[in-house]
């Protein structure tokens, strides 16, 4: 997974107002240190051997699990191809704050011991109609889901979306992207374009 880095030349102010906007456009709401964290944020290039962990096993694969529901594989790859997964994890670490990273770890207990109250199994081992039912209710507070539930669940899509759309495989290939621009035209049907368009850094 690849997510782009700091341009030379470009100021860290410029890139904490980018990162804003996405997170902004991606519905996502970030503490004022959390953003600035994410601002300064270089990740490796494999988040996945990154040292630092706030999840174990077990709830990374639960977190990589909702990812793809929330963004599956279609045409495109999705949410698991992208490593949104690694992502978060590495977010929660090194950018989130410990009400942050609580909450997360809230959210995901809160999933998975509800997928044993109502069917008797972790959420990873449900069948998929059963995590769709499920989350569903969660997104509408309701069957015993809480306005604080939804909230929760609201914050992981943006997190996912944001995760997602900042890769390089959610950029370049879900995105329409074009690297060197030609001239402009301004006067395109939205059939013609087919894709929202990403913008280069």
């Amino acid at each position: 997974m690849t997510y782009p880095t700091l341009p030379h030349g470009e100021t860290s102010e410029s890139r904490r107002a980018a990162i804003k906007q996405i997170a902004f456009a991606c519905g996502l709401t970030l503490s004022a240190s959390s953003l600035s964290a994410l601002a300064a944020f270089a990740p490796p290039t494999d988040l996945t051997r990154s040292k630092k962990t706030l999840l174990d096993t077990t709830q990374l694969a639960l977190l990589r699990e909702l990812g793809e529901i929330i963004i599956p594989t279609t045409d495109t790859p999705g949410a698991i191809a992208a490593g949104v997964h690694d992502f978060i994890n590495h977010f929660a670490v090194y950018c989130a704050s410990k009400e942050e990273q609580q909450g997360l770890l809230a959210g995901l207990n809160r999933i998975d011991d509800s997928a044993k109250a109502r069917f008797s199994t972790p959420f990873l081992s449900a069948s998929k109609p059963q995590q769709i039912e499920l989350l569903t209710n969660m997104e509408k507070a309701a069957d015993g889901f809480t306005a604080d539930d939804r909230q929760f669940f609201k914050q992981l899509k943006a997190l996912v979306t944001f995760g997602y759309y900042t890769s390089e495989i959610g950029a370049t290939q879900e995105l329409a992207y074009l690297a060197i621009p030609g001239g402009y035209k301004g006067n395109f049907t939205f059939k013609q374009i087919g894709k929202a368009w990403a913008l280069p850094q």
